[in-house]
């Protein structure tokens, strides 16, 4: 079945992906430090119950697990990166989150510019950069993956997701809206995203965290593999 959600401009499950005006921004972005030591993160873990970490990476399960839990140590991973172009109006929606990660936005001064601030719009672009804890970035995904977010902030979002998941693939599986992290909706607008599509799930897929996530990353990536066939 397909289906169009106007109010999100988001194609739900089954449905090619549109290009129009989310299109003509410019949504690079550059990581500029990837500071994630997951032995660190262990140590720390390990410090807390009085335990040593032991030789090596953790596995795969185990970094999952903890991004999951949510647990302080995942505070120690820090990823800063920078959007050379963002429009104002956007960068205003970041800069709203402000626990465990700092913001630096180019001013729109018109002394420092030599541009009429009068004459701007709220879409001219801005450069941005953004330093963020892995606590952070799991919040800032929860709201600005969620369907209802603004479509062009989303975009952004995204963008940097697939940028962290060159370097640490666990990182970007934990970044999702927070209707997959609670296994239901939690806005007062409700877009049905969820309820469509965990149409076809068991309850037993719906109430495991884990299986939620996993299914939730493999509609993901369908998703993107549509988008870069356009």
């Amino acid at each position: 079945m397909e289906f169009y959600d106007n109010r999100c401009s988001f194609y739900y499950p089954g449905i090619k992906s549109s290009g129009g005006i989310m299109n003509k921004y410019n949504t690079q972005t550059i990581i500029t430090n990837f500071n994630v030591d997951w032995q660190a993160i262990k140590s720390a873990c390990m410090t807390t119950i009085r335990k040593e970490a032991g030789e090596g990476e953790p596995t795969q399960a185990w970094k999952r697990k903890l991004l999951l839990c949510e647990h302080s140590p995942i505070r120690r991973g820090i990823i800063s990166w920078k959007w050379p172009e963002i429009p104002y109006a956007i960068s205003t929606h970041f800069a709203r989150h402000h626990e465990g990660c700092e913001k630096f936005i180019g001013t729109s001064r018109e002394d420092r510019t030599g541009v009429d601030r009068s004459t701007r719009s709220q879409m001219d672009y801005v450069p941005m950069e953004m330093d963020a804890n892995i606590q952070a970035l799991l919040n800032i995904s929860f709201k600005r993956l969620c369907s209802t977010a603004d479509p062009t902030t989303r975009k952004y979002w995204k963008a940097l997701l697939e940028a962290i998941r060159e370097y640490d693939e666990d990182i970007y599986w934990a970044c999702v809206p927070q209707c997959i992290k609670y296994g239901c909706c939690m806005e007062y607008a409700k877009c049905d995203f969820f309820n469509k599509l965990t149409k076809d799930w068991s309850k037993e897929d719906i109430t495991n965290a884990i299986t939620r996530y996993n299914k939730y990353n493999e509609w993901r990536e369908k998703t993107l593999c549509l988008n870069k066939k356009k």
